[in-house]
């Protein structure tokens, strides 16, 4: 039987129960409805399936899964399911899937109005959505979601200061290993949002977690995901996020790592590196105990990354070197004053200055939005320095610890740059944070060579 025009549903009733009164949505052989339930006297929202010219048996699979998927669950942010039956009349032949209705808008219809994100809008998004994820992957078995997008997401009217609440929606894809013991995947997803693994009809928890980091670039950029440049299968969305502060990109680019194993490896992790951001500004595994004794200075603003690293012997609380290097300037400025500029360069060469190799020889790493800098300091003035290494950010593919961890090597296409940790004169606490500060500014890959 033909599927019926969206208009022929107005007033008809369902089961004898439920009368439409709206069309919400349609795709080829499905419907969504708006339908008064005459026996409860409250709105519901109806799914149909209908066996119409383009049927296909595998939707109907999805359709069912989804309903057995729904009476499982019971959470705040997930409309309740209610009802499950066949439609069986001389004009519709299907079945309907009936859940609570939410008064509100998806994510997507939010942004085609023109609405724009805030920062702290984005984050509040993130905490709720990921609060429903760690519900759904801490069921047993863990059930993965496989379609999480914009319009997928329901945002309920503002109320004062809330954004209003938010709903997860749209279970088709769902993977419920509980309902497929075969273990055959239906490869769903939205393309944009599904990650690498998911073309391979492979899902985990992680993939979840991609998906959402899509749709938050997505709600930060007002650009649909596949529309932002890609390079390794990485979204290169940086250039768009200038608004944002460096923490907060640095947690998508962790989301949306290409790789599953360099994504956080569950929602409640997801969750902690998130409000871990927020407290200290990294992504730094170290605690804040060691951090506090790092000889490794650490600047971070909201369109670039300025490392320092002291060299080697340099400690920033020994007296003399530092005041060496007043009694430097004075002596440097009275000399240039009297005798001009000849006097002033004997001065430089001339004056005992045990410290002058130490305060001027320092480190610096530079990262902003397009290139990675390292450079050393050459002479007095600080802004003296000779560039060691400098590179496109985007053309970085991968950091890798060397076997023996006292090297770090920065590794584009086709160059290989060397940090020694030796060399620097770092503690290991001071080089791993060097490591993790380079691998979350850029949003590479940390690998380690070390031997098993």
């Amino acid at each position: 039987m033909t599927d019926r025009p969206g208009s022929d549903w107005l007033g008809k009733r369902l089961r004898d129960r439920y009368e439409i009164r709206q069309e919400l949505g349609k795709a080829i052989g499905r419907r969504t409805l708006l339908a008064d339930d005459l026996q409860a006297q409250r709105l519901v929202v109806i799914k149909v399936i209908t066996f119409s010219g383009d049927f296909e048996w595998a939707n109907l699979r999805l359709f069912k899964r989804e309903g057995e998927v729904l009476k499982s669950l019971d959470h705040a942010g997930i409309p309740d399911y209610l009802d499950y039956f066949e439609i069986d009349s001389p004009q519709i032949k299907g079945y309907a899937l009936v859940q609570s209705y939410v008064a509100g808008q998806s994510l997507q219809a939010h942004l085609q109005a023109g609405r724009t994100f805030s920062e702290a809008d984005v984050i509040d998004i993130a905490q709720r959505l990921l609060e429903i994820l760690q519900y759904l992957h801490s069921q047993m078995p863990p059930i993965i979601h496989r379609d999480l997008k914009p319009s997928n997401i329901l945002l309920s009217d503002r109320s004062g200061h809330s954004q209003g609440r938010l709903y997860l929606v749209d279970f088709g894809a769902v993977q419920a290993p509980f309902l497929n013991p075969a273990g055959t995947l239906t490869i769903v997803g939205a393309y944009g949002y599904m990650p690498p693994e998911q073309f391979g009809g492979r899902a985990e928890p992680a993939s979840d977690l991609y998906s959402l980091g899509a749709t938050l670039i997505y709600l930060v950029t007002g650009h649909h995901p596949a529309d932002l440049p890609q390079q390794n299968f990485r979204i290169r969305f940086e250039a768009k996020t200038t608004h944002i502060s460096h923490p907060l990109r640095q947690w998508l680019l962790w989301l949306t790592a290409p790789e599953i194993a360099q994504r956080p490896a569950s929602a409640p992790e997801a969750l902690k590196g998130l409000r871990t951001l927020q407290h200290t500004g990294s992504l730094s595994e170290l605690p804040s105990s060691q951090l506090s004794r790092s000889r490794i200075l650490i600047n971070q603003r909201q369109d670039r990354l300025n490392i320092i690293v002291p060299p080697k012997g340099f400690r920033p609380r020994q007296a003399s070197s530092w005041l060496s290097l007043l009694v430097f300037i004075v002596t440097f400025s009275i000399a240039s004053a009297i005798a001009g500029e000849l006097i002033g360069f004997i001065a430089v060469v001339l004056l005992p200055l045990p410290a002058s190799n130490s305060l001027f020889r320092q480190l610096h790493l530079r990262l902003d939005q397009h290139d990675l800098t390292i450079s050393r300091e050459t002479g007095v003035l600080a802004r003296l320095r000779r560039v060691l290494f400098k590179a496109k950010r985007a053309e970085i593919e991968r950091i890798v610890w060397g076997e023996d961890q006292n090297t770090l090597e920065i590794c584009g296409f086709s160059y290989r740059y060397c940090l020694n940790r030796q060399q620097l004169g770092l503690t290991m606490t001071d080089f791993k944070l060097l490591a993790h500060e380079l691998r979350d500014g850029l949003g590479v890959p940390l690998i380690s060579e070390i031997s098993p």
